[in-house]
């Protein structure tokens, strides 16, 4: 029996244009709410963007944001789990050492550097609903969950195993085909998968996933049942249980059909 249902945002449920069946999905919702199935949205983007995309309930929804570090019911954050200090002293490092464009992501907010040009913050203002431009990292006054590194794709490869291997105490991941998270080691969307699991009193093999880059492998491997799509990172197609199509022909929406269906 299927209790809970969690979905990755970008690439997974949300189409090129950052859309999706919303007639389709709330369709499906009223039958969750009916048999008391919880629908998660898990992401590693900002919590206060995800909430935007499902005004309509958004009351009754999960979101598991910054790649499992942050979990809410509606708009109450319940849960946190920020790096520590001595971690965000070592990535704030990386932000100096690597020449790469970064974004810093904290419970406050998102931070991007001037130095990175206007264009870059009107680019990532697409993705952050919270997002403060400054000059530096040095001073920011917030509990930090992640860093990202913006990479070209053809780099990511090779600059993942370098930071693992400097920094085998420190979690990366590939967010996406052209960027890194590096976090809290083992921080993933299945740590906050555990936590609604053992506030809720559902069983993993209760739960279905969907996702498709690096960052929702642990999520696909934790669930009982995982779908990646077609366009999905190698890593997350090995994790997951079955392949379905894109996030542009509504795939993760229509398999979550035949399901309820079943």
């Amino acid at each position: 029996m299927i209790k809970l249902i969690a979905t990755d945002m970008d690439g997974t449920w949300l189409t090129d244009e950052k859309t999706y069946d919303e007639e389709l999905f709330l369709r499906e919702f009223k039958i969750m709410q009916e048999r008391d199935i919880k629908f998660v949205v898990a992401s590693g983007n900002q919590y206060e963007n995800l909430v935007t995309r499902f005004p309509q309930v958004v009351d009754q929804l999960y979101f598991i944001a910054e790649n499992g570090a942050l979990v809410a019911k509606g708009k109450q954050v319940i849960h946190v789990d920020n790096l520590s200090t001595t971690d965000w002293q070592t990535l704030l490092g990386l932000t100096h050492e690597y020449d790469e464009k970064a974004t810093v992501s904290g419970l406050l907010g998102a931070y991007i550097l001037a130095k990175d040009g206007p264009e870059y913050a009107k680019e990532l203002a697409k993705y952050y609903e919270k997002l403060t431009v400054v000059s530096d990292f040095d001073h920011l006054d917030d509990k930090i969950f992640k860093v990202t590194f913006d990479v070209a794709a053809d780099k990511l490869p090779d600059m993942l195993v370098e930071l693992k291997q400097k920094h085998p105490e420190l979690g990366f991941v590939a967010g996406s085909a052209e960027s890194i998270d590096m976090s809290t080691k083992g921080m993933n969307k299945a740590v906050g998968l555990e936590y609604l699991s053992k506030k809720l009193g559902i069983n993993p093999k209760e739960m279905v996933a969907f996702g498709d880059s690096g960052n929702d492998v642990g999520m696909l491997k934790y669930a009982g049942r995982s779908f990646a799509t077609s366009t999905a990172m190698a890593s997350a197609k090995q994790a997951a249980d079955q392949i379905i199509g894109s996030s542009n022909d509504s795939a993760v929406q229509k398999e979550i059909w035949k399901l309820l269906k079943d």
